[in-house]
């Protein structure tokens, strides 16, 4: 209940009822004076004395009876005022409730649809855990129990592939399925062994170590290499291209890219974009290579083919390089940022991004990206690649020896990037030149690119596609060229190069070696004296018992 601003109480009205007492019983004895002066038989009868008729004592006493009625007439006007106040007190504290009703009910409806938007929040947060904790469960004791009750069938079925590689008489054809089939079930088996293990990460640190010890043997005896059946390193190169060839259109093209030597770059798929440099060999076990590029790769492709994250000049871009003893992969996937919140969260198990229009990620690639990535001691980063405004400069040289330069800006309007002339002040989404003379070189520079990019056209070209050649994968700018005997048209239209960029690195095999070479103790410089400190008391307890 709501109470008045003074008091912690309800207002409780007083309204008293006085009733005229002495005006009423002196108005009835007035009537009977005036009834006796009209009646004189009763005043003889009763002896009335003269001094009554007298007509002063008339005045006097309608005087006091109107003194009376004054009176009563004064009190009746307090007790209404009164009245009237405290009706309109009265009213107000029950406007007041009525209004703290209303307020409280608003309230109440208003926490009432916040109770049940949380609800509705918390049971759809808990179904998705529970629907993720369950599948991935399932998961993992269906693959627990394939693994258990499929040692012995595994084992049968690598010795009857191995026995049958062994044969002598089997064509090149049959070998290289055998080959594949024998490498398949050796990638399912340890597909289960990561499944069915607790801690992804430290169950591959534990293979590491194990693995160091025969990788050190084949360093200080190179000749023990091949007398090992599995190896302890394997080439990141190898993998990539193992883990590309299933989503190639055309994968002998990149076989044979490889095969003629590195570095190499191509770019005969119309999804992928691939530059391979020469790398070291990695410890460990390339199934796990080929597993987190098969997530990255595939995460890649599923946005590449989605608007509006797509355009005919983007594609998949993949880097494999080797910067200061470590093996380095760039990823870039033409999907949608991930926020700074997002970044920590996203190699969590059963978290995705993806949560619209039926396309719900199920959160177990990326997590064994980043267990994979930890178990082997690297380290992956995210990078959001977004439009961005710059100053461009179009410089044209023509055959007669004229050149033309023309500046303009790029700008971002709703995340996309349009052009605007220096003398206009509209934005235009490309822009437009022609000239009546034959172009011999096209230049195109950048306020925040080191140098200009330049293009000779020859007297055969007609109509050329120029794109920004500092990134063929996703570039900035594409710049359309139509040229005849006479004349040239020139047509510039800026990109959406938004994305994000994963990059993941892995120390080397031969940087492990070196670390832990360097971390070897100088015995010239330990004090033995100081570490035998400690036992000289047991040194002179001996001395003295003998």
């Amino acid at each position: 209940m709501t109470l008045r601003a003074d008091t912690d109480r309800p207002f409780k009205p007083n309204w008293p009822q006085r009733f005229s007492l002495l005006s009423s019983f002196f108005g009835l004895s007035l009537v009977a004076y005036f009834y006796l002066l009209t009646e004189p038989d009763l005043m003889t009868y009763y002896q009335v004395p003269e001094w009554v008729l007298d007509p002063r004592l008339k005045m006097a006493l309608c005087a006091i009876f109107a003194i009376f009625l004054i009176n009563d007439a004064h009190r009746f006007g307090l007790a209404q005022r009164q009245q009237k106040q405290q009706a309109r007190q009265l009213q107000e504290e029950f406007n007041q409730l009525w209004q703290s009703r209303k307020q409280l009910q608003h309230k109440v409806h208003t926490y009432a649809g916040h109770a049940d938007k949380l609800k509705l929040f918390i049971s759809d947060k808990l179904l998705e855990y529970i629907e993720y904790d369950e599948k991935f469960l399932h998961f993992k004791s269906i693959a627990a129990e394939v693994r258990h009750n499929g040692v012995i069938g595994f084992d049968k079925v690598q010795s009857a592939l191995e026995q049958a590689l062994a044969q002598p008489g089997l064509n090149e054809a049959d070998q290289v399925r055998t080959r594949e089939a024998l490498q398949q079930l050796r990638y399912v088996w340890d597909l289960l062994d990561l499944a069915t293990t607790d801690n992804i990460a430290l169950h591959l640190a534990n293979q590491l170590c194990d693995l160091e010890e025969p990788y050190y043997q084949q360093s200080l005896n190179p000749e023990s290499a091949d007398s090992h059946e599995l190896q302890p390193t394997f080439s990141p190169v190898a993998g990539l291209v193992r883990a590309l060839t299933p989503l190639l259109n055309t994968p002998d093209s990149v076989h044979q890219a490889v095969a003629e030597g590195l570095p190499c770059q191509w770019q005969d798929d119309p999804s992928f974009w691939v530059l391979i440099e020469p790398c070291g060999v990695v410890l460990g076990n390339e199934n796990h290579w080929v597993l987190l590029l098969e997530n990255l790769l595939k995460n890649a492709q599923f946005f590449s083919g989605k608007r509006p994250y797509r355009h005919k000049y983007r594609r998949i871009g993949v880097r494999l390089t080797e910067p200061a003893g470590k093996v380095r992969l760039q990823v870039f996937n033409s999907g949608p940022g991930i926020s700074e919140e997002d970044k920590p969260k996203i190699f969590q198990l059963g978290y995705s991004t993806r949560r619209v229009k039926e396309n719900h990620g199920k959160g177990l690639g990326l997590f064994f990206v980043g267990e994979i990535v930890k178990g082997y001691d690297g380290s992956i980063m995210i990078e959001n690649i977004v439009n961005r405004s710059r100053q461009m400069t179009l410089r044209l040289e023509f055959e007669n020896g004229d050149v033309h330069t023309d500046s303009f800006t790029i700008d971002v309007e709703d995340d996309l990037p349009v052009c605007q002339r220096h003398d206009q002040s509209t934005t235009e989404k490309s822009l437009s030149w022609s000239f009546e003379q034959r172009l011999r070189s096209v230049e195109v520079s950048s306020a925040d690119s080191h140098q200009p990019q330049q293009r000779v056209l020859g007297s055969d070209i007609r109509n050329l596609t120029w794109a920004d050649p500092q990134r063929p994968d996703n570039p900035s700018w594409v710049l359309d060229i139509n040229l005849t005997r006479k004349n040239a048209g020139l047509v510039f239209t800026p990109l959406d190069e938004r994305g994000v960029q994963f990059t993941v690195e892995m120390p080397l095999a031969a940087s492990r070696l070196a670390e832990d070479a360097g971390s070897e103790y100088d015995l010239d410089t330990i004090d033995v004296d100081r570490l035998n400190q400690p036992f000289q008391a047991l040194d002179l307890y001996h001395e003295s018992t003998h």
